[in-house]
């Protein structure tokens, strides 16, 4: 209630901050690289990634060093990939609903009848718009349930909001006020992804929620200061470290999902 009714009061103030950062901040380009294709002649394993700037590895030079890159790269000796990547600067999950809602079977991405694996990241371009927690909530379900029943997938791997309230570009109160925005809509999604998997038990997708455990190593330094190493040069996006740790924690999961299904 205390961060809602601070947030009311300091809206001037924070839509004025919102502005000079859109109007300041650098617009990185998104890498160079191949979004489809394969690694190994007999790829068993079809990875989907699908979302917004940081899906498509905005704050690295080529997708080798960004998301898609690290997953191939840290599962290449465990596994062959048939791999694709959808995902666009800007994007929502309103906008990436409408994009698999309207596309049609010859597209090379979303056109496929299948995947194995859907990593999803969507979620900081609409916490930076007026969308309410409830409103996203509905968007995001909506598209869970579209992705579960066109492509089936076995593993829906949930990327959590980053926390904003350690991007070292956004001023206070407003990196304060979208950190604890930040707070909320992935309390929510946790929630959403928990009573999913509850409702279906182990008869379709299982959906996991991947969050960046972000500790500083170095205690000599503050955390902000810390963010602005690993962070890309714009202070906003994720740079190679981060992306790094990003694919670890999917590759675990990837893992540990053919583990279980071998076992099955």
């Amino acid at each position: 209630m205390l961060y809602h009714g601070l947030s009311i009061m300091l809206a001037p103030v924070l839509i004025l901050q919102g502005l000079k950062v859109r109007r300041t901040t650098p617009r990185l380009a998104e890498p160079e690289g191949e979004r489809v294709g394969q690694t190994g002649p007999n790829p068993t394993l079809k990875l989907l990634i699908l979302g917004d700037s940081a899906a498509a590895g905005v704050g690295v030079t080529n997708q080798s060093e960004a998301l898609l890159g690290q997953i191939l790269e840290q599962l290449s000796p465990k596994v062959d990939v048939n791999y694709a990547l959808f995902a666009k600067t800007g994007a929502t999950t309103s906008s990436t609903l409408k994009a698999i809602q309207q596309i049609d079977t010859d597209h090379p991405v979303l056109g496929q009848g299948h995947y194995d694996v859907i990593v999803t990241s969507l979620g900081v371009n609409d916490i930076t718009s007026s969308v309410s927690c409830e409103k996203w909530l509905l968007q995001q379900q909506a598209l869970f349930t579209l992705l579960k029943k066109r492509y089936t997938p076995k593993q829906i791997l949930v990327t959590a909001l980053p926390p904003l309230g350690l991007f070292p570009v956004l001023p206070n109160p407003l990196r304060w006020s979208l950190g604890k925005r930040a707070n909320q809509f992935n309390h929510r999604l946790q929630q959403l992804i928990l009573k999913l998997n509850q409702q279906q038990g182990n008869q379709t997708s299982q959906f996991t929620m991947i969050t960046l455990p972000l500790d500083n190593p170095q205690p000599e330094i503050s955390m902000l200061d810390f963010m602005r190493q690993v962070m890309a040069s714009d202070g906003f996006h994720p740079g190679a470290p981060i992306y790094n740790a990003w694919a670890g924690l999917v590759v675990e999961q990837i893992v540990d999902g053919i583990k279980s299904a071998a076992i099955e």
